[in-house]
């Protein structure tokens, strides 16, 4: 019976069913931690103490173990070592005292040629198994480059040998639309700065169609160049390149064609007047008529995506040159008489003109000016004195105008010119004339530089 309840109790301690009451010590490198109840093994003490520990850490005695009051429990903790390799970075816990028996523990395998930093330090081959154990251990050719991604900055130290490589190691997702300098094919080399320049959307108006694309440059003609538009000759952009373009900014493709057409304009042929000595005075005729010439224009005519949007002469020659018109005018002066009331004047031209009156009152003039009553040839206004053009009448010549009389020409009106005679009247005797008269110039004819054989043929 004896032997029974013995072998009993022995099945309950060997199940962990007996728990003991009293105090208990953990020991945590410094840190010394006590606690106070009943447990059945050594990890039911360390969670009532709030003690975690990792798979890695050895604790003595081991956690399913029976925890006893007199038997202290001691961590011993692993301590975290980051391997940087050419393939990336992971970090282990080890409670290998050296490097050494850390590379044993873990399979790590290291090369007599490769080249090994533990905390910044450079070690050679024959020193791995001796130095205690790193927190960092780099194998492979490690340099520093520094990543501008669009606006962030970080420092990466990487074995990768390649600009694309330290990019995926530094978590960067590169789009093909994105902007890598160096290219991503690029050998890293020491103190390396990468920029990575982030794409955006743009719109693409080109040939009628729209095109929406991504792109990380700004300069317009090197967007288009992107996406394979091409620009010909005088094609353009707008915006134009000196215009940085923004995202979700839109560029139109404006596709230049040019074309020539020949225009005629004719050419003013000029009129030369010849004297003619056997025509009388104040006849004409066309001795010769006049043609015009005719000028051809080249004419570049611009199209802005099939538009005209302007045009101008690209060049000019004659095709056909104008001959001038020929005009006769007579010369020949015939003396005539003519009846006034001073008797028979011999005359040698009578001229259709335009007839006024005026006296010295309506000359313009205030009677206390010093030039009041005095005509243009120093004569005092009045009848018997009429102002004329001295271009259609010689000045100070005599004329006789039916009905007013013999007068001199020795005024000259500033509205007077052409064909009209404005007739001088003293104020007594003033009359009003309006209408046209004939104007007889009365001998002696003026020598032939003082005549003008060419009178304008419209009456003012």
């Amino acid at each position: 019976m004896l032997i029974v309840v013995l072998l009993g109790l022995a099945g309950l301690l060997t199940a962990g069913y007996f728990a003991w009451q009293g105090n208990y010590t953990i020991y945590d490198g410094d840190d010394v931690t006590l606690v106070s109840g009943r447990f059945q093994t050594v990890a039911e003490v360390l969670a009532a103490a709030n003690v975690a520990v990792r798979p890695e850490d050895a604790v003595e005695p081991a956690l399913d173990d029976t925890a006893v009051p007199a038997t202290a429990i001691v961590i011993q903790r692993a301590q975290p070592i980051t391997v940087h390799t050419a393939n990336g970075q992971q970090t282990y816990w080890s409670l290998a005292p050296t490097l050494g028996a850390f590379l044993a523990e873990t399979g790590l395998t290291i090369g007599r040629t490769d080249q090994v930093t533990a905390d910044g330090r450079s070690l050679s081959f024959d020193q791995l198994a001796q130095i205690p154990l790193p927190t960092r251990l780099e194998i492979g050719s490690f340099h520093n480059v520094t990543i501008v991604n669009g606006g962030a900055r970080q420092t990466l130290r990487t074995a990768a040998q390649t600009v694309g490589a330290a990019l995926a190691e530094a978590g960067i997702t590169v789009y093909a639309a994105d902007g890598v300098e160096p290219p991503l094919g690029s050998w890293i080399t020491p103190d390396m700065t990468i920029e990575v320049q982030p794409s955006f959307p743009v719109t693409i108006q080109a040939d009628g169609g729209v095109i929406q694309t991504r792109t990380h440059y700004t300069n317009p003609l090197d967007i288009v160049a992107e996406a394979g538009i091409g620009l010909v000759g005088f094609d353009y952009t707008i915006p134009g390149p000196e215009t940085a373009v923004s995202p979700n900014a839109t560029i139109q493709v404006i596709r230049v064609t040019e074309d020539f057409r020949m225009e005629d304009e004719p050419i003013a042929y000029t009129t030369v007047w010849q004297a003619m000595p056997d025509m009388d005075l104040d006849t004409q005729a066309v001795v010769s008529p006049g043609v015009p010439g005719l000028a051809r224009n080249r004419v570049r005519v611009r199209y802005e995506n099939g538009v005209e949007v302007s045009q101008e002469v690209d060049g000019q020659w004659v095709a056909r040159e104008p001959v001038n018109e020929v005009i006769g005018y007579g010369t020949k002066i015939t003396i005539g008489v003519v009846q006034t009331e001073q008797g028979p004047r011999e005359y040698w031209r009578v001229v259709r003109m335009r007839v006024t009156s005026y006296t010295a009152a309506s000359s313009g003039k205030s009677p206390g000016d010093p030039g009041y009553g005095i005509t243009a040839s120093g004569l005092p206004a009045g009848k018997g004195v009429v102002a004329i053009d001295r271009n259609v009448v010689p000045f100070r010549s005599e004329v006789f105008v039916p009905g007013y009389g013999v007068a001199i020409a020795g005024d000259t009106g500033g509205g007077v010119r052409g064909r009209w005679i404005d007739l001088g009247w003293d104020k007594d005797n003033y009359e009003s004339w309006t209408g046209f008269v004939d104007v007889y110039y009365l001998t002696p004819v003026p020598a032939a530089e003082d005549i003008n054989y060419i009178l304008p043929s419209v009456l003012p």
